[in-house]
Protein backbone atom coordinates (compact mmCIF):
# COMPACT_ATOMS: atom_id res chain seq x y z
CA UNK A 1 0.00 0.00 0.00
CA UNK A 2 1.05 3.57 -0.50
CA UNK A 3 2.80 5.79 1.97
CA UNK A 4 0.52 9.01 1.84
CA UNK A 5 2.35 11.12 4.37
CA UNK A 6 4.61 13.78 3.21
CA UNK A 7 4.96 16.77 1.18
CA UNK A 8 3.81 17.07 -2.64
CA UNK A 9 4.14 19.63 -5.58
CA UNK A 10 1.25 19.35 -8.31
CA UNK A 11 1.58 20.74 -11.81
CA UNK A 12 -1.42 20.58 -13.97
CA UNK A 13 -4.47 22.10 -16.21
CA UNK A 14 -8.01 23.21 -15.61
CA UNK A 15 -10.97 23.80 -17.27
CA UNK A 16 -12.61 26.62 -15.10
CA UNK A 17 -15.70 28.05 -15.53
CA UNK A 18 -17.30 31.67 -13.64
CA UNK A 19 -20.65 32.74 -13.49
CA UNK A 20 -20.20 36.24 -12.73
CA UNK A 21 -23.48 36.98 -12.33
CA UNK A 22 -23.49 40.67 -12.68
CA UNK A 23 -25.53 43.07 -12.32
CA UNK A 24 -26.34 47.12 -13.11
CA UNK A 25 -28.93 48.80 -10.12
CA UNK A 26 -30.51 45.23 -9.61
CA UNK A 27 -30.74 44.18 -13.08
CA UNK A 28 -28.95 40.90 -14.00
CA UNK A 29 -27.09 41.27 -17.19
CA UNK A 30 -26.96 38.16 -19.68
CA UNK A 31 -23.17 37.64 -19.15
CA UNK A 32 -23.45 33.76 -18.49
CA UNK A 33 -21.07 31.09 -17.60
CA UNK A 34 -17.75 31.50 -19.84
CA UNK A 35 -14.77 29.64 -19.08
CA UNK A 36 -10.88 29.11 -19.54
CA UNK A 37 -8.70 25.94 -19.81
CA UNK A 38 -5.27 26.78 -17.63
CA UNK A 39 -2.50 25.61 -16.23
CA UNK A 40 -2.18 25.07 -12.21
CA UNK A 41 0.00 24.46 -9.62
CA UNK A 42 -0.36 22.99 -6.22
CA UNK A 43 1.56 22.27 -2.82
CA UNK A 44 0.71 20.54 0.33
CA UNK A 45 1.49 18.05 3.04
CA UNK A 46 -0.28 15.00 3.57
CA UNK A 47 -0.28 13.07 7.02
CA UNK A 48 -1.58 9.54 6.88
CA UNK A 49 -3.40 7.58 9.36
CA UNK A 50 -4.28 3.95 8.67
CA UNK A 51 -6.52 4.49 5.90
CA UNK A 52 -7.30 7.61 6.41
CA UNK A 53 -4.93 10.88 5.11
CA UNK A 54 -5.64 14.31 6.53
CA UNK A 55 -3.70 17.39 4.92
CA UNK A 56 -3.37 21.01 3.73
CA UNK A 57 -3.17 21.99 0.57
CA UNK A 58 -2.66 25.91 -1.46
CA UNK A 59 -3.11 26.14 -5.55
CA UNK A 60 -2.51 29.35 -7.80
CA UNK A 61 -4.94 29.05 -11.05
CA UNK A 62 -3.87 31.25 -13.91
CA UNK A 63 -7.85 31.23 -15.29
CA UNK A 64 -8.69 34.02 -17.47
CA UNK A 65 -12.31 34.25 -17.48
CA UNK A 66 -13.78 37.15 -18.66
CA UNK A 67 -17.35 38.71 -19.45
CA UNK A 68 -19.01 42.01 -21.58
CA UNK A 69 -21.88 43.31 -21.94
CA UNK A 70 -24.05 46.59 -22.29
CA UNK A 71 -26.28 48.27 -19.59
CA UNK A 72 -27.56 51.32 -19.85
CA UNK A 73 -25.55 52.76 -23.15
CA UNK A 74 -21.99 51.60 -20.77
CA UNK A 75 -19.82 48.76 -21.91
CA UNK A 76 -18.54 46.50 -19.18
CA UNK A 77 -16.18 44.02 -18.66
CA UNK A 78 -14.43 41.63 -15.82
CA UNK A 79 -11.98 39.40 -16.37
CA UNK A 80 -10.45 36.98 -14.10
CA UNK A 81 -6.39 36.85 -13.35
CA UNK A 82 -6.20 34.46 -10.79
CA UNK A 83 -8.28 31.94 -8.72
CA UNK A 84 -6.65 30.74 -5.20
CA UNK A 85 -7.71 28.87 -2.41
CA UNK A 86 -6.03 27.43 0.91
CA UNK A 87 -7.86 24.38 1.71
CA UNK A 88 -7.92 21.43 4.27
CA UNK A 89 -8.16 17.97 3.52
CA UNK A 90 -9.40 14.24 4.25
CA UNK A 91 -8.61 11.16 2.32
CA UNK A 92 -9.27 7.46 2.36
CA UNK A 93 -7.49 4.71 0.60
CA UNK A 94 -9.45 2.50 -2.04
CA UNK A 95 -7.28 -0.40 -3.01
CA UNK A 96 -3.31 -0.38 -3.10
CA UNK A 97 -2.89 2.81 -5.71
CA UNK A 98 -5.95 4.94 -5.01
CA UNK A 99 -7.29 7.46 -2.89
CA UNK A 100 -10.06 9.79 -2.59
CA UNK A 101 -10.10 13.04 -0.71
CA UNK A 102 -12.69 15.45 0.01
CA UNK A 103 -11.27 19.39 0.83
CA UNK A 104 -12.56 22.52 1.77
CA UNK A 105 -11.29 26.40 3.08
CA UNK A 106 -11.31 29.89 1.36
CA UNK A 107 -10.48 31.08 -1.84
CA UNK A 108 -9.17 34.56 -3.25
CA UNK A 109 -10.42 35.36 -7.45
CA UNK A 110 -8.51 38.58 -9.01
CA UNK A 111 -11.12 40.42 -10.98
CA UNK A 112 -10.12 43.62 -13.54
CA UNK A 113 -13.25 45.41 -14.21
CA UNK A 114 -13.53 48.17 -16.53
CA UNK A 115 -16.96 50.24 -17.81
CA UNK A 116 -16.80 52.66 -20.79
CA UNK A 117 -19.17 55.14 -22.25
CA UNK A 118 -20.17 58.84 -20.15
CA UNK A 119 -17.81 57.84 -17.43
CA UNK A 120 -14.63 55.28 -18.17
CA UNK A 121 -12.83 53.95 -16.00
CA UNK A 122 -11.65 50.31 -14.44
CA UNK A 123 -10.23 48.77 -11.03
CA UNK A 124 -9.11 45.53 -9.72
CA UNK A 125 -10.58 43.22 -6.87
CA UNK A 126 -9.12 40.60 -4.50
CA UNK A 127 -12.78 39.14 -3.71
CA UNK A 128 -12.59 36.45 -0.66
CA UNK A 129 -14.72 33.26 -0.10
CA UNK A 130 -15.39 29.72 0.25
CA UNK A 131 -13.81 26.41 -1.22
CA UNK A 132 -14.95 22.86 -1.70
CA UNK A 133 -14.10 20.18 -3.24
CA UNK A 134 -13.84 16.18 -4.26
CA UNK A 135 -11.14 14.31 -5.88
CA UNK A 136 -8.96 10.94 -6.49
CA UNK A 137 -5.29 10.38 -7.15
CA UNK A 138 -3.78 7.20 -8.65
CA UNK A 139 -0.27 6.40 -7.98
CA UNK A 140 1.83 5.71 -11.33
CA UNK A 141 4.68 4.50 -9.16
CA UNK A 142 6.39 5.74 -5.38
CA UNK A 143 6.31 9.54 -5.28
CA UNK A 144 4.46 10.18 -8.48
CA UNK A 145 0.64 10.05 -9.27
CA UNK A 146 -2.30 11.40 -11.73
CA UNK A 147 -4.83 13.20 -9.76
CA UNK A 148 -8.32 14.52 -11.17
CA UNK A 149 -10.70 16.86 -8.87
CA UNK A 150 -13.75 18.85 -8.83
CA UNK A 151 -13.35 22.38 -7.16
CA UNK A 152 -16.64 24.84 -6.98
CA UNK A 153 -16.03 28.02 -5.12
CA UNK A 154 -18.28 31.04 -4.36
CA UNK A 155 -17.54 34.75 -3.65
CA UNK A 156 -20.79 36.88 -2.49
CA UNK A 157 -21.78 39.83 -3.49
CA UNK A 158 -19.26 42.49 -4.41
CA UNK A 159 -19.35 46.08 -5.91
CA UNK A 160 -17.71 47.21 -8.97
CA UNK A 161 -17.65 51.13 -10.17
CA UNK A 162 -19.10 53.23 -7.29
CA UNK A 163 -22.02 50.65 -6.93
CA UNK A 164 -22.97 50.68 -10.84
CA UNK A 165 -22.11 47.28 -11.61
CA UNK A 166 -22.43 44.19 -8.95
CA UNK A 167 -21.24 40.72 -8.97
CA UNK A 168 -21.24 37.43 -7.16
CA UNK A 169 -19.04 34.83 -8.96
CA UNK A 170 -19.27 31.20 -8.52
CA UNK A 171 -16.58 29.21 -9.87
CA UNK A 172 -16.49 25.47 -11.15
CA UNK A 173 -13.30 24.15 -12.12
CA UNK A 174 -12.18 20.52 -12.71
CA UNK A 175 -8.63 19.54 -12.90
CA UNK A 176 -6.35 17.35 -14.19
CA UNK A 177 -2.66 16.76 -12.64
CA UNK A 178 0.77 15.04 -12.01
CA UNK A 179 1.81 14.84 -8.27
CA UNK A 180 5.39 14.86 -7.23
CA UNK A 181 5.93 13.63 -3.65
CA UNK A 182 8.74 13.80 -1.41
Amino acid sequence: AEDWTGAFLTFGVSETAIDYRSSTSGTPTEGGRQDDLSPYIAAGYDWAHGNLTFGVIADLDAAQVGEDFVSGGKGYTGESDFFATLRARVGMQVGDQTRVFASGGIAALGVASSQSGFVSGSEHQTLTGTAAGLGMEYMLSPGRHLSVEYLHADFGESDFHDGNVTREPAVDSVRVGYTLRF
